[in-house]
Parts: C-alpha cells; structure tokens; sequence
C-alpha cells in the first residue's frame, strides 16, 4: 500500500469517526431525553394513581348519567355533602346560572364527537339533573333526547382504566429507548477503546 492509499484509508476513517461521533452526541441527546421523560412519566404515574382513590366515585357518577338519574351530592338540609358531590364541586365549570357541566371528570365519545353532560343544577348543588349534552371541543349543544341513548360505560373515555393502559404503554416505550440507547452506548465505548 501506499503513502496516497494510506492517506486515502485515513481521511475516510477521520470522515467515519466524525460521522460516528456526531451520532453518539445525538445519541447522548436522545438519552438524555429519554431519561427527563422518565422523570416525567413518573409525575403523570403519581397524578394518575391519585386519580385512582376516586375511582369508585367517578364510576358512580359515570353509572348514574348514564342511567339518566338524578345524581344525589348530599344533604341540602343539614349542608353536606357526600363523596360524589365533593368530587362534583371541585370539578364544576358554571356555563349559566344553574347550567353546569364537568368536562374535566368524564366524557363518552358519541356520533356527535365526545361530549359531556350538561346538568340542572338544583338545591345549590346537592343534586343534579341531566338537561342535555355540550360537545367539549365545538361547545356545541344536543339535546338530552339526541343523545342519551349513545351514553353507555362502552362510550366512555378518559376513565382512570385508560389512563393506567397509557401510561403502561409509554413506559414500556421508553424502557425500550433506554435500553436500545444503553446497547448503543455499549457499543461506542468498545469501538472508542480500538
């Protein structure tokens, strides 16, 4: 081999070694990401899991709308409020008076797009009585009557069962990335000692 051959040789290992150091700094890059999300993913997973103490009561509010009753939050008389309208009360959104809807707790995906239920406020929010339903991202407004019938625990999204599914599924993703980014770390390292 010669001196031109030689030169040739080690202007494309230079070229591979720059190329190659470019993609570990991506590589630490993407890492670092990944790990920041972990951080991340484990805050979502605490909001979540205190989502779950509420679980029952979500599902009783759930129930009850979709049996299209009256939901009871507590005793006007004595001034108490039960489980479900403690919840009720920190999640209500005033649309008018006595109009109220809580788009934050539940919502069903409907023919209409997903929509939440808009309620009658009565007894200064001990009970509640279903008036119709509002569309959460147009505010458009149906009738009770054109809706009610597609509100069903089947419909229903954003309930704390499809929070923990998504939450599992991107844990598992960035496992995944971790240990891809780990494994190309790894070899770095070996190719870096030659």
């Amino acid at each position: 081999m010669d001196s031109r051959e030689s030169k040739q040789i080690s202007i494309e290992l230079d070229e591979k070694r720059s190329e190659l150091q470019s993609v570990n700094e991506e590589l630490a890059s993407a890492i670092e990401k990944a790990e920041d999300a972990t951080i991340l993913l484990d805050r979502i997973k605490n909001f979540v899991s205190s989502f779950r103490l509420f679980a029952p009561t979500i599902e009783e509010y759930a129930n009850q709308v979709e049996a299209d009753k009256i939901i009871e939050a507590g005793n006007s008389f004595r001034g108490i409020l039960n489980e479900l309208g403690k919840l009720l009360e920190a999640f209500k959104e005033l649309i008018k008076e006595g109009l109220c809807w809580f788009p934050r707790l539940m919502r069903w995906k409907t023919s209409k797009g997903e929509v939440v239920p808009v309620f009658l406020e009565k007894s200064d929010g001990y009970s509640y009585l279903v008036y119709g339903y509002m569309n959460v991202e147009t505010k458009e407004y149906y009738s009770k009557e054109s809706v009610q019938w597609e509100i069903t625990a089947g419909n229903r999204t954003g309930t704390v069962e499809q929070m923990d599914a998504n939450v599992e599924a991107m844990a598992r993703d960035l496992q995944e990335i971790l240990r891809i980014g780990a494994e190309q770390k790894r070899l770095w390292e070996v190719y870096g000692e030659r």
